[in-house]
């Protein structure tokens, strides 16, 4: 009898312990259902933005307008490997990220897909904490930014 109610308390304790370490990831949007983004919008008065317009808008062009985005984040930690980075370090992280893994030509969403989503090392996402505690699969984000992006330059590229 003894021994099942160490098991018991020995389950419970586990189950506990793993669900409060399972913390929910939102996939870029928040509790009110709307998009995030790496920083404020409207993007026009950024320096990523403006930096750009004045480029070819190659796919080189908005991963780099990604990176200025990341680098300008300073109110966000980013997570990689089982470790917290601020916003520096990530994006020092994302432009190593692209001169060793980017081939010529690369669609800038399958480079997200294939290199930002996890680690390649572990397998675990890539997240950013946001300053209200909330955590936003990365991917994600970088997602949002682009279709930002996008439509933002095609409206203005129009005027």
């Amino acid at each position: 009898m003894k021994k099942l109610k160490w098991n018991l308390l020995a389950s419970f304790l586990i189950l506990a312990f793993a669900a409060g370490c399972a913390a929910s990831y939102s996939e870029g949007v928040n509790a009110q259902g709307e998009k995030v983004y790496l920083g404020s919008v409207p993007i026009q008065k950024s320096e990523a933005y403006q930096t750009y317009l004045s480029s070819k808008h190659t796919a080189v062009d908005k991963q780099r307008y990604l990176f200025q985005r990341l680098r300008a984040a300073d109110d966000l930690q980013f997570f990689h490997n089982g470790s917290w980075y601020s916003a520096l370090d990530a994006y020092r992280g994302g432009m190593w990220l692209m001169r060793e893994k980017y081939k010529a030509g690369q669609d800038t969403r399958e480079f997200i897909k294939k290199y930002v989503e996890r680690s390649e090392d572990t397998g675990q996402l890539h997240l950013a904490k946001y300053p209200d505690g909330s955590l936003q699969v990365g991917s994600y984000i970088l997602f949002n930014e682009l279709d930002l992006l996008e439509a933002t330059a095609k409206k203005d590229l129009k005027e």
